[in-house]
């Protein structure tokens, strides 16, 4: 079935927001009406319209590249020494990967982007943990609020499973990316396991763990804490105990929990 002209025209805008050769467009503004079949009288509304549609352009690209050097600015860092971020910010429009008409989710389609395709990870292994963990603090710090279980107690004890915070992350990467800054945006190479979370005053912050506790976390949501602590050869449960009291107190962790 033929596309539907608003189709067509919904399409001609995007070519002419979306693509790379401003200079062929500045030459003729009709073409990306053309290329979509439009009548001849949209056509010419392109070509006598053209400076208009151009500020157009210029506006919207603004709007979509905004917040990429907002959420990535090491990442972005990395690649303008490379000279390559441009070329990256082409390719992920390319892609019309973007679907949502909200500016939050621009960023997050980025980074499914960039998990897609592997763009840049062969010479840069670490580049997609490197955008993760940038994101991750903004989507940890606006995370919608939302109440705790109303059956959880302030104490930890053995037979308990832990209730995190609905904002807490915990991710683990091959390189340190949380150490990286716009100065310095190579990773050491490292294992790394973190957890992300959000403190009283609704701030992210992000704190190492050891491999052990990470995977103590992980498996003590759903298995009691002695249980998940004697699965991972964990022989002390008291500091255990004492580090989910700090991870409470800081706001980690909502509380715990005695199944049923």
């Amino acid at each position: 079935m033929p596309e539907s002209r608003t189709l067509r025209l919904q399409r001609a805008m995007a070519t002419l927001v979306l693509d790379a050769d401003e200079a062929a467009l500045e030459a003729d503004p009709g073409r990306a009406a053309r290329r979509h079949d439009l009548p001849g009288d949209d056509q010419r509304a392109f070509r006598e319209q053209g400076e208009a549609l151009l500020t157009y352009r210029e506006l919207v690209r603004m709007s979509l590249l905004e917040p990429l050097e907002t959420m990535f600015p090491v990442l972005k860092a990395l690649l303008e020494s490379a000279e390559r971020w441009d070329a990256c910010v082409q390719a992920f429009l390319d892609a019309r990967t973007v679907r949502s008409g909200h500016y939050r989710d621009i960023a997050p389609a980025f980074l499914g982007w960039l998990a897609a395709t592997g763009w840049g990870q062969e010479r840069w292994p670490f580049l997609l943990e490197l955008a993760h963990a940038e994101l991750l603090e903004v989507l940890v710090a606006r995370y919608p609020d939302s109440d705790p279980p109303g059956s959880i107690h302030a104490e930890p004890a053995p037979e308990d499973v832990i209730v995190l915070d609905a904002a807490t992350q915990i991710v683990s990467y091959g390189h340190a990316v949380h150490r990286t800054t716009e100065a310095a945006p190579i990773p050491e190479a490292k294992p790394t396991s973190l957890i992300a979370f959000r403190n009283a005053e609704g701030e992210t912050r992000l704190m190492e763990l050891t491999p052990a506790t990470a995977a103590l976390l992980v498996r003590a949501r759903t298995r009691p804490l002695a249980e998940a602590a004697a699965a991972l050869g964990i022989p002390e449960l008291e500091p255990v105990l004492a580090l989910l009291r700090d991870l409470r107190r800081d706001g980690a962790i909502a509380g715990f929990q005695t199944p049923l």
